[in-house]
């Protein structure tokens, strides 16, 4: 396991055992807080805070930077109707570069960036499965970024990739823009959970069954 997995890995796990053993009741209050903390460091600058959420979202493939914590973040300060192309443009980004990555750069590059035993079976899953690989592997964490790049390095076509992409990102934006919204509307650390820990997890343990 390269240093890439490992930090991504220990960061989904730190999210999934803080949210689980803190009680929901003291982190209530926090949703609103850390958002409105945001907001007045950013002077409530909208332009602003699109640009960091793409720019996190975008760096995922190389960065350890969990996107169910991004996209649910983008939800609360956004607001549902402009989190929903944020989100969609960072996520598109991503999913191409990491593509690209496979697809031009070949294994060298690749390998450096990803786990080699971890891609392997990647590239494996996605010749194998082609697209409902991609589906399935949209919203968990690491693995997303891991089949996007084996899916290049499978000579999947950027048309059949394009699309996916386009389609699968839209439902994911659509989603979390609503839960991001719906947590901080209603103060809910209940429902923040769910997009911050409890869809990822459920997308990773069903991806892991491929990889």
């Amino acid at each position: 396991m390269n240093i890439y997995t490992l930090l991504k890995f220990l960061g989904f796990i730190m999210i999934v055992l803080t949210s689980i053993i803190l009680p929901l009741s003291l982190l209530e209050s926090s949703i609103a807080d850390l958002t409105n903390q945001f907001i007045e460091w950013s002077g409530n600058n909208q332009f602003l805070n699109s640009i960091l959420v793409i720019f996190a979202l975008t760096a995922d493939v190389f960065l350890p930077i969990p996107n169910g914590v991004t996209n649910t973040f983008a939800g609360a300060i956004l607001g549902f109707y402009l989190s929903i192309p944020i989100i969609w443009i960072g996520l598109t980004l991503g999913s191409i570069i990491g593509f690209s990555i496979g697809k031009y750069a070949a294994k060298p590059l690749a390998k450096k960036i990803l786990n080699q035993e971890d891609l392997e079976r990647s590239e494996e899953a996605a010749k194998k499965f082609g697209v409902s690989i991609l589906l399935i592997a949209r919203p968990a964490p690491a693995i997303a970024e891991i089949s996007t790049v084996a899916a290049g390095l499978a000579g999947m076509k950027w048309s059949t990739f394009l699309t996916v992409m386009i389609v699968s990102n839209l439902l994911i934006s659509i989603v979390y823009a609503f839960i991001g919204t719906a947590a901080l509307t209603s103060q809910s650390a209940s429902i923040a959970f769910i997009g911050i820990a409890v869809i990822p997890f459920l997308f990773w343990l069903l991806a892991k069954r491929y990889f």
